[in-house]
């Protein structure tokens, strides 16, 4: 069909007398909807966005939840003269984080050796205070760690000086959601002209293997095994 043609058909079609009137109203009908729409979207955006600030503020609360004091879980263990030690200037706190598997690990602080010369303490042990906590923020309430907790020194080969040899003793607790760790084991202030770790990885109370440790016997280095997983703290102690 040509143009000519085209034109002349739809010349020909006859309008009722309201047509204007009637397709102007249906417009306007049509807009009004597509405005309640909109409206209806943008308030379910705005709401979405509501829930998800408020579920950023929980979690936000959460991570602000106050770790008790290292003195604080001294006194949670029983031992009030070890509070007493961890509010004394021979305490070193720390306060560095890892994060091992599920977990974020806190070395709060530590108190060990002639630092506890003036104080009812033993003089020949250490102690050291962790917090732990589930990285995606679900609370602990049980007192058993997921986690293995202890020292290795430069020089020795993890599987024959940790805290088994060490004679280490563990206390745990769980409060707000985060599980506190004391250790306490033989001191280590002798081994202060070398590297000191402590040392958290998977496991509840697993002794260091070969499977999960290297050790350089010309060296004395010790490294976490590829594919291994596990924290490496350096401890500060008062020979370095």
């Amino acid at each position: 069909m040509n143009r000519e043609a085209y034109r002349a058909q739809v010349d020909a079609v006859s309008f009722s007398p309201d047509f204007q009137d009637r397709t102007m109203a249906r417009l306007r009908e049509l807009a009004q909807e597509k405005e309640k729409k909109t409206m209806k979207k943008a308030h379910w955006r705005t709401g979405l966005m509501a829930a998800a600030a408020a579920a950023v503020l929980v979690v936000s609360a959460y991570a602000a939840v106050t770790l008790l004091e290292p003195r604080d879980v001294a006194q949670r263990a029983g031992n009030e003269a070890l509070a007493a030690a961890f509010e004394s200037e021979a305490a070193v706190t720390v306060n560095e984080t890892r994060t091992v598997g599920d977990y974020t690990v806190t070395l709060m602080g530590l108190v060990s050796g002639e630092g506890l010369e003036n104080l009812d303490v033993s003089r020949d042990r250490t102690y050291a205070v962790l917090a732990m906590q589930r990285a995606d923020g679900t609370p602990i309430e049980d007192n058993v760690p997921d986690l293995t907790v202890t020292p290795l020194i430069e020089g020795y080969a993890p599987w024959l000086v940790n805290a088994w040899t060490l004679n280490g003793v563990t206390t745990t607790f769980a409060q707000d959601g985060v599980l506190y760790y004391l250790l306490d084991c033989n001191t280590i202030e002798p081994y202060a002209d070398r590297t000191v770790y402590l040392t958290v990885y998977p496991g509840n109370h697993i002794p260091p293997s070969a499977e999960r440790f290297t050790f350089d016997e010309e060296t004395g280095a010790i490294t976490v095994q590829t594919g291994a997983e596990a924290a490496m703290f350096v401890l500060p102690l008062a020979g370095k």
